[in-house]
């Protein structure tokens, strides 16, 4: 990804703000897109933690005038990673994701009607979770959350978070993937009324689980289970392109 990046790289600003589960208090990385009144985006990592990877995301949403916020759920929880676990759980962290968007609406320098929310393998089941509108509304957003979603590769299209969206999803995925399974995502995505909500999937032929992260080429051995990270450098291209022309007609340029 960081052939993709467009300009010298932004500073990162430590913030702080507290999860809507109302006891947890997080930390993250604020990327300003400028000092304009901005969209934004929620950026949500995989069970591994924070990496590389999502700094990039970061410093390229940035470039491309949305401000991001990275949200560091297991450090504030003294958690290193819940990969082959169920520490922190996806529809936990998704209360995360909802307190880093009432953070967002806090500051002047964003457009608190314009955030969206993207996430990775965990961070991407985070994101089905943030559909779910009983969450939603015990978080205090029944009516007025985000305003996008994307879900790379997510962990939860079996746990049937959503009933039905609350707001439009993308999600992409590799058909190898033998992590987080594209037949069920798609599953998912199928039950979705185009007439209420849209829900749109993508997966790519012969990529595998982190196909976007430039670093990722390697067996993960998680209990039993051996899963293939592997980046690929079209898909990731193509992935990029879709996720700003997602954003661009969901927040605006």
């Amino acid at each position: 990804m960081i052939g993709l990046l467009l300009a010298a790289a932004i500073a990162a600003t430590p913030v702080s703000f507290l999860s809507k589960n109302g006891t947890t208090s997080l930390t993250g990385s604020f990327y300003s897109a400028g000092p304009a009144k901005l969209p934004a985006v929620v950026v949500l990592h995989t069970c591994a933690g924070i990496d590389d990877a999502m700094t990039d995301w970061a410093q390229w949403l940035a470039q491309s005038g949305y401000d991001a916020l990275v949200v560091d759920s297991f450090g504030p929880r003294h958690v290193e990673s819940v990969c082959g676990t169920h520490n922190v759980p996806p529809r936990e962290r998704a209360l995360d994701a909802y307190g880093a968007l009432a953070y967002l609406r806090s500051r002047a320098d964003v457009d608190g009607d314009r955030i969206g929310v993207i996430g990775f393998s965990h961070g991407g089941g985070t994101v089905l979770w943030t559909e779910n509108a009983d969450l939603a509304a015990k978080a205090g957003f029944a009516s007025n959350g985000f305003r996008a979603a994307i879900a790379f590769y997510p962990n939860a299209c079996d746990a049937k978070p959503a009933a039905a969206l609350t707001f439009p999803l993308l999600v992409l995925i590799g058909a190898l993937d033998n992590w987080t399974d594209a037949a069920t995502c798609q599953q998912l995505l199928s039950r979705v009324d185009p007439g209420q909500t849209v829900g749109t999937i993508h997966v790519y032929p012969g990529a595998y689980h982190k196909f976007d992260d430039p670093q990722a080429d390697r067996i993960a051995h998680i209990g039993a289970h051996q899963y293939t990270l592997r980046y690929d450098a079209a898909a990731a291209a193509d992935a990029h392109d879709r996720v700003l022309a997602f954003l661009r007609s969901r927040l605006g340029p």
